[in-house]
């Protein structure tokens, strides 16, 4: 049953809180919570709460705990919670664990120091993760298997951990952001700004895809949970009715962003025996890459702009990040990028369709985002 496998265990005990959590009113969310600390170009220091949706391995940890370069004087962030909270109709969202669960694939001290620090602290457990007789890690070595993991304990991500593990209210805070972490590898852009109504979608959506390392037989193929989350409980289309009723309840003071921690670029061949050939590779969005995105939302230096071939507004402009890199039309002709961008939307509208009491303006915004 896999019981033997600390993420399977825990999971069983916050699933059932989850349901508990929706009887009591509450939505449980497969997502990470933190609180950041920015200046704006006025110079005044704003508090933002944050929620981070993600599938597992997408960059939910990893984005939960980084500081994304808020280094200037009174700017910084507090970690709250990396997997599960529990969010109220005023924008609280409780905390559920003490320690954090990482996949540690990729994990560097460059990149993710605060996490590479608290995991490679003496109290860090691990799972699949190769260990030499010494006692040295090798976070890169996926002999045994690519889903190498490790439970850090909130402690040990000092200075950065917040003494609370209960994300405030939105109307303590200057803004509540929302960013459901999507990883795409062709035509979706890095980073999009919603309206309540795509933001209800994007939720609906959980979209993700299969990767090489995970199924190859797969890879590139979409994968989708509502919220995120395949732990949930119930009608599924109560969670996204619930979602966008909160939205629109808190229009304004909550900004919903989608994020994109894949790339663009990627060609994969079908060929007839069923076998996908990669002709070329994703160009990836690196971590700091994404981390100037973040800063640039809390911050409010991102010009945005109308996506050319998605109903979707997107960063024209982010400090200290070469947007030209991502050109789309760099990797693919104008014909190819609208065929892409009509695929997908048909595969949404295909699976949002199937929630038959979902609000009808959450499956339009599906159709023409």
């Amino acid at each position: 049953m896999g019981t033997d496998y600390y993420g399977e265990s825990k999971k069983g005990f916050l699933r059932m809180a989850m349901w508990n959590a929706k009887q009591r009113g509450m939505l449980g969310l497969h997502a990470g919570s933190k609180i950041l600390k920015a200046k704006g170009p006025d110079g005044r220091l704003r508090r933002y709460g944050m929620l981070i949706f993600g599938m597992s391995g997408t960059g939910k940890t990893t984005h939960t705990c980084h500081t994304h370069g808020l280094n200037d004087k009174d700017e910084g962030i507090e970690i709250l919670q990396d997997d599960v909270v529990f969010l109220k109709k005023d924008g609280t969202a409780y905390g559920s664990e003490r320690g954090f669960y990482l996949k540690t694939e990729g994990l560097d001290p460059v990149t993710q120091p605060v996490i590479y620090k608290a995991a490679t602290s003496r109290d860090a457990i691990f799972e699949n993760v190769m260990i030499d007789y010494e006692g040295n890690l090798y976070f890169e070595n996926d002999t045994l298997t690519s889903n190498g993991r490790g439970i850090m304990i909130r402690e040990d991500l000092s200075p950065y951990i917040s003494n609370d593990i209960n994300l405030p209210p939105v109307d303590v805070l200057d803004e509540l952001i929302v960013a459901f972490i999507t990883r795409r590898h062709t035509v979706v852009p890095l980073a999009a700004r919603l309206t309540p109504e795509q933001a209800a979608a994007a939720f609906m959506l959980g979209e993700s895809i299969e990767t090489s390392a995970g199924d190859p037989r797969r890879a590139g193929e979409s994968i989708r949970e509502v919220g995120t989350n395949p732990f949930i409980i119930g009608d599924k289309s109560y969670e996204g009715n619930w979602f966008y009723d909160f939205v629109k309840r808190h229009e304004g003071k909550v900004q919903c962003y989608q994020l994109n921690t894949g790339g663009l670029g990627e060609i994969i061949e079908n060929h007839p025996n069923g076998v996908k050939v990669f002709k070329r590779k994703v160009q990836r969005v690196e971590i700091p890459e994404m981390s100037a995105i973040i800063r640039g939302i809390v911050r409010g230096t991102n010009k945005w702009v109308k996506d050319k071939y998605w109903n979707l507004e997107v960063p024209a402009f982010v400090e200290g990040m070469d947007l030209s890199r991502y050109n789309v039309e760099k990797f693919y002709e104008v014909d190819s990028i609208i065929n892409q961008v009509s695929d997908l939307r048909c595969e949404r509208v295909a699976y949002i369709e199937k929630f038959n009491t979902l609000d009808k303006v959450i499956i339009k915004a599906a159709e023409i985002m």
